[in-house]
């Protein structure tokens, strides 16, 4: 007599001795089964939201220091029509285009708010306009201070290096050409039209072009490795993306398989996938 390949099934066993008592240990079994993968697909969206969220913290928190330097600089600007002792503004050369670039960063910060808060826009297109935005500013509050002479000038270096940060390379590098070209013109115009009070200083205008680019690349490609090397730390085994997701796709094959004992049709259904397709993943992955 040949012996039994398999051990008995403790299910079948109980179908044929009590039938209504089987039925219910499936029951509870499917619904135990359907609550896992539930709760699994319910929290991984919820993680993508706080991250989401997260993000857009993050832009909130520029505008936060968008607020703090424009009330610095209308103060620079107002303060000394009310206080005679008030001398901050002296040096500035269009004290007017000053208080009028304060106010449009005020404007700016408030019109970014809005749009960060009710999320108008892709958050792509939000950094983009805010820190294209940032750079003409610059370029204005440079100007009505001294042209490159000025302090101000640094406002470049810090819009193009938080921009580098928070953007991919190829923005970042296009925020810092802008930049230069920016500076490039207005250093011109100021040299011509305020000759009397600036001198030009092309090859100091070409370092800190220089300087921007260089920037923008560097820490661009950094950002880019770090954002990298954080996600793949939350992936099990610190292995890549591609890797995570072709194991979790084995291990699923090999399930569905398993809780249809082989039945390749059913495993399919089971995915959600259809037969040609299941069968090609099969062959793919040499799971026989």
């Amino acid at each position: 007599m040949a012996t039994p390949s398999k051990k008995p099934n403790p299910a079948g066993l109980i179908a044929i001795a009590n039938p209504a008592l089987a039925k219910k240990l499936n029951d509870n079994n499917e619904s135990s089964k359907n609550k896992v993968v539930e709760q699994a697909a319910a929290k991984k969206p919820t993680q993508l939201v706080t991250f989401d969220q997260d993000r857009w913290r993050a832009v909130l928190t520029l505008n936060i220091l968008r607020y703090g330097l424009a009330l610095f600089l209308l103060a620079m600007s107002s303060l000394p029509s009310v206080f005679d002792d008030f001398h901050a503004s002296d040096h500035l050369i269009h004290p007017s285009l000053f208080k009028v670039s304060a106010i449009a960063m005020l404007v700016s910060a408030v019109c970014f708010t809005v749009f960060t808060s009710k999320r108008v826009f892709e958050l792509k297109y939000v950094l983009i306009s805010q820190f294209s935005v940032d750079i003409v500013l610059a370029g204005l509050l440079t100007h009505a201070a001294g042209s490159i002479s000025s302090n101000f000038i640094l406002l470049f270096f810090v819009v193009v290096t938080t921009g580098s940060v928070v953007l991919r390379r190829k923005p970042a590098l296009a925020l810092a050409s802008g930049a230069t070209i920016i500076m490039l013109y207005e250093h011109l115009y100021s040299s011509l039209k305020d000759n009397a009070v600036i001198d030009s200083k092309f090859d100091t205008l070409a370092l800190y072009c220089l300087t921007l680019m260089f920037a923008a690349w560097g820490i661009s490609y950094i950002a880019s490795r770090l954002r990298h090397a954080e996600l793949k730390s939350f992936i099990p085994g610190n292995e890549s993306i591609e890797e995570y997701l072709v194991r979790e796709e084995k291990v699923a094959l090999k399930a569905a398989l398993e809780s249809t004992n082989g039945n390749k049709t059913e495993a399919a259904k089971l995915l959600g996938m259809t037969f040609r397709s299941f069968r090609y993943k099969l062959t793919k992955y040499e799971l026989g």
